[in-house]
């Protein structure tokens, strides 16, 4: 699935309540034992029991794909799963029977809510320009999925009757972080060879093989293996702090573009990486043996901040200001320097340096610059005359 699929299926949702069918809800407790199901109608809930079954729907149908968003083959198509999704949610048989082959292929520790329903979609016809023309001919039938986990609310006071006592905890619902849409919406078409999955640990959702018979090696990998397998491979190639930073920002202005693509190929992160002026020497023998065949999505990688760590600090900086951290060797020492532009503040008061200090900071910059066998990022780093942290 694309990305503009999602977003049209999810405003649809949103937009159009009768998109959304019948809705069977089935309540799991910690020892994985239904407590607790029935068939519901979305059109006969109250308001606000609506309106948060549509946002739950929604949330199922992210657009981080490769983040928590995985298009996942399948080699056998759910005959059951296509069947149930044509019925008008009567057939409590079969709705049993997806139930407790999901339960029982879904790990978990905590109790959770799993809602399950039928999609009708008129698909409209659309012009070149995006513009929606008139009703076309094609429906979309599919089954989404939401896993939402129950957690105890917080021990608190509250005036209860008469008085102010110890209020009751209850489990309170969160939003969803596990589900399916089957069949796969793709260019506007149903998909039944593919599931669309939402989940943060896809090589953890044993109910992939449950129900649509995808084996663990066949899982998707999961966006934190994705930075790791990506880290190492900067890591590997000895990117200085410099050439990190800017790759990180061309990754976010790569994810801004408007086709720009869901997953990385390996030419692109070689044009990335040479344009940070990573050291490209072993690139390829590199990036075989760190990533491979492993699919790196782009909105895994894309961060919107930087994030220094040592053994003392972390520092996290905007990525439209990383281009600002420059590393410099004074006396021996290593060190991080960032500009101290505008005001500056300790524990919220403005502070600045005295005229002496400044002065022997200038004064120590331009014995730098005259010392370039001690400057770690030397005039390659391309740091222009004057620069704020040069004064």
């Amino acid at each position: 699935m694309e990305k503009a699929d999602i977003r049209e299926l999810r405003k649809a949702v949103k937009a159009r309540d009768n998109i959304v069918d019948w809705v069977y809800g089935f309540y799991v407790d910690a020892d994985n034992n239904t407590v607790w199901d029935q068939v519901m109608r979305l059109a006969d809930m109250e308001d606000a029991e609506r309106f948060r079954h549509v946002a739950m729907f929604q949330r199922v149908l992210s657009t981080r794909i490769g983040r928590d968003t995985f298009s996942v083959a399948l080699t056998e198509q759910n005959e059951a799963l296509l069947a149930l999704r044509s019925t008008d949610g009567g057939d409590t048989a079969a709705l049993e029977a997806f139930r407790d082959a999901f339960t029982a292929g879904y790990t978990h520790t905590d109790p959770y809510y799993a809602t399950l329903t039928r999609i009708v979609y008129d698909v409209p016809l659309k012009g070149t320009d995006g513009r929606k023309l008139e009703d076309g001919d094609v429906v979309y039938e599919a089954l989404l999925l939401a896993v939402c986990p129950a957690k105890l609310t917080r021990a608190a006071l509250g005036f209860r009757e008469d008085r102010v006592a110890e209020l009751d905890r209850r489990w309170q619902i969160g939003n969803p972080v596990a589900g399916f849409l089957y069949p796969s919406f793709s260019e506007r078409l149903e998909d039944r060879n593919e599931v669309m999955l939402r989940s943060n640990a896809p090589d953890g959702e044993d109910f992939l093989t449950a129900l649509f018979a995808v084996q663990a090696e066949a899982a998707p990998v999961g966006a934190e293996t994705q930075r790791a397998l990506f880290s190492d491979l900067l890591g590997q190639m000895d990117v200085n702090l410099e050439s990190a930073a800017a790759i990180s920002e061309n990754l976010v202005e790569k994810a801004a573009e408007e086709d720009a693509p869901q997953t990385l190929e390996k030419q692109t992160v070689r044009k990335i990486a040479e344009a940070a002026g990573a050291p490209m020497e072993d690139f390829d023998e590199i990036y075989d043996e760190t990533i491979g065949d492993t699919q790196i999505a782009l909105d895994a990688v894309a961060e919107s901040c930087i994030t220094v760590k040592t053994d003392a600090m972390t520092l996290k900086v905007p990525i439209d200001k990383a281009q600002l951290i420059r590393t410099r060797i004074i006396d021996g020492r290593e060190y991080i320097l960032i500009p101290a532009d505008g005001t500056v503040t300790v524990n919220g008061t403005a502070v600045s340096a005295s005229a002496g200090e400044r002065a022997a900071s200038a004064e120590a910059d331009t014995g730098m610059e005259k010392a370039p066998e001690a400057d770690r990022s030397s005039a390659a780093d391309g740091s222009p005359e004057g620069a704020p942290w040069e004064n």
